[in-house]
């Protein structure tokens, strides 16, 4: 099961806020890029992808290397 960015910063319990300061940019701007994930700039996917602990495959080839599935809160790994 491939997660979106949004799914996994839930599963991890952080705050788009969390990650828009991250970003150094507003919350409004982070909201768009989960909700747009093909516009997100390659050095604003790099913050992402470190900061939520996920590969860059995640984002731009909705391939998880990193993650395989969700349970009971929890990301298991392969």
């Amino acid at each position: 099961m491939i997660l979106t960015i949004k799914q996994v910063r839930l599963v991890k319990g952080i705050t788009q806020k969390e990650v828009a300061e991250q970003l150094n940019v507003h919350v409004d701007t982070y909201r768009k890029m989960e909700r747009h994930p093909d516009d997100i700039t390659i050095g604003d996917a790099k913050k992402i992808c470190n900061f939520l602990e996920i590969s860059y495959d995640h984002i731009f080839f909705n391939v998880d290397s990193t993650l395989s599935r969700v349970e009971g809160g929890v990301i298991l790994e392969m």
